[in-house]
């Protein structure tokens, strides 16, 4: 799975950090208070509904981004997000909502936005959601429980872009000059593939298991006849 010739040309990454921009299907959990939140500092609380007075309130809405970008949204209706930063589009939230609330606090949330990631030899396989605060490589692989016995710590594969044209990059993390240029923010989407040593011997077990055991049942009931 994902195997690459020996002389393949990875990409060269550029760390860089992106702004988080709001695509097609992403789901958004829409977090707004009123007040500018004077309630939400006051209770500590997030994404929990506050009873009815004149400084209340929040309501957490989550809605799926349309392929032409629009959310539809209660009194707003159809409105353009995709394509926007998060953080423009809080702010944009806030002034529309601004119209019909008082002093409306919006915090928005991209709740299904995840990276996959693949050990040995494929055959293992974990989905990761993006935490708000980002996930770095090494978070990731320490949340998926950390590289197997079998693992190449020096040969894992970021594969980052679209499936026609996606950019494959290779990190090292048996070296500690190598291990400081992984502690990168991952982006929605990635796909990390650890490499595994071959195990030969073991492939080779499994595929005469059988035949070893109907021999030794062969020679086994042979005994008892004889």
């Amino acid at each position: 799975m994902f195997e690459t010739e020996p002389d393949f040309q990875y990409k060269e990454f550029d760390n860089t950090q992106k702004t988080t921009i709001i695509q097609p299907y992403d789901q958004l959990q829409i977090l707004m208070y009123t007040n500018n939140g004077s309630r939400l500092l006051e209770s500590n609380q997030i994404g929990t509904t506050q009873s009815s007075n004149s400084s209340r309130s929040s309501q957490s809405l989550t809605y799926m981004v349309r392929t032409d970008s629009t959310v539809k949204l209660p009194t707003l209706d159809l409105v353009k997000l995709g394509g926007m930063p998060k953080d423009s589009a809080e702010v944009f939230l806030e002034q529309e909502l601004g119209k019909y609330y008082q002093n409306p606090f919006i915090k928005l949330y991209i709740t299904n936005r995840n990276i996959i990631m693949f050990f040995n030899e494929g055959t293992d396989g974990l989905s990761i959601n993006i935490p708000e605060e980002g996930i770095t490589l090494l978070d990731a692989i320490a949340e998926a429980g950390g590289l197997t016995e079998n693992s190449k710590a020096y040969k894992i594969k970021l594969i980052r872009g679209d499936n026609q044209n996606p950019k494959i990059f290779n990190f090292n993390i048996r070296s500690v000059d190598e291990f400081k240029k992984a502690n990168f923010v991952l982006e929605a989407n990635d796909i990390i593939y650890v490499d595994s040593r071959p195990q030969y011997i073991n492939k080779v077990l499994r595929e005469i298991q059988p035949y070893l055991v109907l021999a030794s049942t062969s020679v086994l009931i042979f005994s008892i006849f004889n």
